[in-house]
């Protein structure tokens, strides 16, 4: 049975090691790893006849032979080598998509922390390895191409269950720690290039079977519903505006008017519910209770008198926080239920107080001894963990992301501290990064003095950003200029554009939704500075324009 399926679909190594490259991009930075190093020691031996070994019995004739079936050996190696990078040479996309390495090589010149650009050189090499090996290796037949995305898209949707198991266990101080093996943020790129891809399937007209619709709308939007669950706002967005995108092209090139006036009607529908949902919940969150602070009770059950500040605490999630508040009495009751000092700090590093102030707000309960004896010992758990509100465990979605920027925007404007909002982190990123490019404007910092130059850059700038938060720009075309500078800002954009246009690749719906979403993703991260990263973008982009068949479509079995 194997034996005939291999047989049936050509199976080899080096597709086997292509597919679990792909399975081990959601799941394992040693197993992506150590298949990179597979794939090299294939492609080196592609191709080489190896001389058979002497069976000679006299022992001075066998080492004078074995030397010369070594040396034969190294020689049909070098050979094999110098064709292959012939070969490379002459593959213009190829040498193009590689030369974003040669860029950071191109970058030593101006650095000077050569430790560091060793190490960023080492996390790169795949921006090199994947266009080299891939150009001169054997085309995958639409088959194989088949069967290795459909490998992908179960890696990834099996890794977004254990992902769920772990958040119905609510082991977790942050959603995006339900994401075990990889960062959430690549995690969620490749979350949302599974949903478009079994999107794109699902209403492909080839697709006869109501069934596999079924099944594989069943799946996408089980994928969406991840993305909520983790907060992903840019993945959700990302996938919401491709969608979209892709909607509006299908109805620009439909003739039909009856399915015109459908899809743009669709279209409109996504963007305005979209839009609606964000004001409704910005609306919700932010708005300030109509309350007569003279009505409130002044006085707690045990007596105590009640402070009742709508200024000083503010509003969250549409509730003040600072009402109903005794602290006395609150501070004695949490002591006695918690081994954390009530004016210490929780397991996040904050100022436990706060989070429990905020929690009781969170659960509708008053600041005072009452409102902490009524907690559950989980509550008491959670607010340890530094988890200032019960609705981030329980019901994760856009709504909390929505009132997490809230609160921590708020908090910039009374303290002027970014630290606590992500966005002003963002703009506090760019900030520095603008001083850095007005500064290197035409050659860059160069490939190893990033994490030096944003360190000075952000003392420079007196910032009150916490040190480690102090990241670099968030934004990959950012980085690029900061990192090289004009030119090598103009060359890395060409080489991003060139092979999709020379390749005629953009006509092929898989990477169409998979260039779109990395130029979606560079705008808020530095995608291609970590190793799983830099993989993803590499190995798949490498992938659909040089492995693929040239005229290959999604699951149209023709080579």
């Amino acid at each position: 049975m194997i034996r005939r399926l291999a047989a049936h679909y050509e199976i080899d190594g080096y597709f086997i090691v292509l597919t679990l490259i792909a399975i081990s991009l959601p799941f394992s930075k040693f197993t992506l790893s150590l298949f990179q190093f597979v794939l090299v020691f294939l492609w080196l031996k592609d191709g080489i006849s190896w001389p058979a070994l002497s069976q000679e019995k006299n022992q001075a004739n066998f080492i004078k032979k074995s030397f010369f079936h070594a040396f034969q050996a190294l020689n049909a190696l070098v050979g094999n080598l110098v064709r292959k990078l012939k070969l490379f040479l002459s593959n213009r996309i190829a040498v193009v998509l590689a030369s974003v390495y040669l860029l950071h090589v191109v970058g030593l010149i101006t650095t000077t922390d050569f430790g560091y650009a060793w190490k960023d050189l080492r996390i790169k090499l795949p921006l090199l390895l994947f266009p080299l090996i891939l150009s001169t290796m054997p085309r995958l037949n639409a088959q194989k191409t088949n069967v290795l995305m459909g490998f992908f898209i179960a890696a990834v949707s099996t890794g977004t269950m254990i992902s769920f198991v772990s958040y119905l266990q609510k082991d977790f101080n942050d959603i995006r720690d339900i994401s075990l093996f990889i960062s959430p943020v690549r995690f969620s790129l490749m979350v949302v290039f599974s949903f478009l891809m079994l999107l794109l399937l699902a209403l492909r007209k080839q697709q006869k079977s109501l069934l596999n619709r079924i099944l594989l709308l069943i799946l996408a939007g089980w994928l969406f519903l991840y993305l909520v669950i983790l907060e992903s706002i840019i993945g959700m967005l990302s996938a919401v505006f491709i969608a979209c995108f892709l909607l509006l092209r299908s109805a620009l090139k439909n003739q039909k008017t009856y399915t015109r006036v459908v899809a743009f009607s669709l279209f409109s529908g996504l963007i305005f519910a979209a839009g609606w949902y964000v004001w409704d919940s910005f609306e919700e969150l932010t708005k300030r209770p109509s309350i007569d602070i003279s009505t409130l009770d002044k006085y707690s059950r045990l007596g105590n008198e009640y402070r009742h500040d709508t200024t000083n605490f503010g509003v969250e999630d549409g509730k003040f926080v600072g009402i109903y508040f005794a602290e006395a009495e609150m501070a004695e009751a949490w002591n006695k239920r918690s081994q954390y000092d009530f004016y210490g700090k929780d397991e996040a590093g904050q100022l436990i107080m706060y989070t429990v102030i905020r929690y009781l707000t969170s659960v509708d309960l008053r600041k005072d001894a009452d409102g902490v004896n009524q907690l559950k010992t989980e509550d008491i758990r959670f607010i340890e963990r530094g988890i200032a509100n019960k609705r981030y465990v329980t019901t994760p979605g856009l709504k909390n992301r929505l009132s997490k920027i809230i609160t921590g925007y708020e908090s910039f404007v009374d303290l002027n501290d970014p630290s606590g909002n992500s966005i002003m982190q963002r703009v506090e990123h760019l900030k520095a990064s603008k001083l850095l490019i007005q500064e290197n404007f035409w050659l860059g910092v160069g490939t190893g003095d990033m994490p030096a130059a944003f360190r000075q850059a952000y003392d420079r700038m007196q910032s009150k950003l916490l040190p480690e938060l102090r990241w670099r720009s968030h934004n990959q075309y950012v980085s690029m200029m900061v990192a090289f500078g004009i030119f090598g800002f103009v060359w890395f954009m060409f080489s991003l554009f060139y092979p999709a246009i020379k390749s005629g690749r953009l006509t092929n719906d898989f990477f169409l939704v998979f260039f779109l979403l990395i130029l979606i993703s560079m705008l808020s991260e530095d995608t291609i500075e970590t190793q799983i990263g830099v993989s993803l973008i590499s190995f798949f982009y490498s992938f659909f324009v040089l492995t693929t068949p040239k005229q290959y479509h999604p699951y149209q079995v023709t080579s």
